[in-house]
């Protein structure tokens, strides 16, 4: 049994958290099982699990976190807050895994993202989270009683106040008044198509306020999603294997598919630079479309501009700057500093895919 799905802005919460590789629910509910005792001393309110990730032989990255009234120690514990953020949430009851069909949380999760999908609403990247209401310490056996939570991150708040920081930071607050003309209530109307059609808008308006390229690059680039860890493990793990050798990890993560995208170095010009194809959104979609425009929607991963994509309508390339945004906190994790990421090619202007230049920061190559 689910409840209808709202969206709320949760608080920011203190958590004593550890890091756990488990199979599904029924494994996080056996992992809080071991770890209250521990905790159960300070616990300040249900017990929590954080999907880190996607499946990777068989096993998911899971947070397991307890909050706490205030911030403490513990032993085999990292000591955090989880930060404030717009949520999409729908509660479930019953059991989370093995129930009879339609009963499971397996069933609720679906209709949030049958929500969110009838809607066109962008989601965040953050971490799913899982809030454990009432369970097997409350009701024992009596999956049927369990109450769980499920919270979705909403990034549309998140893409406006970043909109409006960046321009109103760069061109001031009149110029950031005129580009975000009309983005009052914008995000909780749940309305994608009326969301896209603002933001198309509001590119439009910055192009006209803001009339250096690199200067809209680094308003849209403080759009894009955040959240990069399991990028940012890839990563990081691929470097400490190579080493400091840049020509080294740009083959290891190309040959080996450890991010999806292709990666390539070009030191043909005045300045070496590490190119970025990006790989498709949805890749079984892309390779069985035989239209160019139906493979470029495919290919999009922004419900924001896709739709435009397919039906061959302009919108400005500076959007895609939003894009250029995730790739400078993605090898910022590699060169210690956020290098600048140019925008090579876009499918807005008919490209097959976008492309983005990374600057390689001096004494790397």
């Amino acid at each position: 049994m689910s409840r209808d799905v709202v969206v709320k802005r949760v608080a920011p919460v203190q958590v004593l958290a550890v890091r756990r590789k488990l199979q599904g629910q029924r494994d996080i509910l056996q992992a809080i099982a071991e770890l209250r005792p521990v905790v159960a001393d300070v616990l300040a309110g249900p017990a929590m699990a954080l999907r880190l990730g996607f499946p990777v032989d068989g096993v998911i990255d899971f947070e397991i976190a307890f909050p706490i009234a205030k911030a403490i120690r513990r032993a085999g514990f990292v000591t955090k807050t989880l930060p404030s953020l717009p949520m999409f949430s729908i509660t479930h009851v019953g059991p989370v895994e093995g129930g009879a069909e339609g009963t499971n949380m397996v069933d609720t999760r679906k209709k949030l993202a049958q929500f969110v999908g009838d809607h066109g609403v962008l989601l965040g990247d953050d971490p799913e989270r899982f809030l454990y209401h009432e369970g097997p310490e409350t009701h024992g056996d009596k999956v049927e009683a369990y109450v769980t939570e499920i919270q979705y991150p909403y990034h549309m708040p998140i893409w406006l106040e970043a909109l409006e920081e960046g321009t109103r930071n760069v061109a001031g607050p009149d110029a950031a008044k005129r580009v975000m003309a009309g983005s009052k209530g914008l995000a909780e109307t749940l309305d994608g198509v009326r969301a896209a059609e603002w933001v198309q808008g509001a590119v439009a308006r910055l192009d006209q306020e803001v009339k250096d390229e690199r200067d809209r690059a680094c308003i849209l680039n403080a759009c894009a999603h955040h959240y990069i860890v399991q990028s940012g493990m890839v990563l990081e793990a691929a470097l400490a294997e190579v080493g400091r050798d840049l020509r080294k990890l740009v083959e290891k993560i190309t040959n080996e598919k450890l991010l999806g995208s292709k990666y390539w170095i070009d030191e043909s010009g005045p300045e070496p630079l590490l190119f970025i194809e990006r790989r498709p959104a949805r890749m079984e979609a892309y390779e069985q479309a035989t239209d160019p425009a139906e493979k470029r929607y495919e290919a999009c991963f922004c419900p924001l501009v896709r739709d435009a994509i397919r039906k061959g309508e302009k919108v400005s390339r500076t959007f895609c700057h939003c894009s250029g945004g995730w790739y400078a906190q993605e090898w910022e994790i590699v060169f210690g500093e956020k290098p600048e990421v140019r925008l090579e090619q876009t499918m807005l202007e008919g490209a097959d895919s976008c492309v983005f230049a990374v600057r390689i920061p001096p004494g790397w190559l």
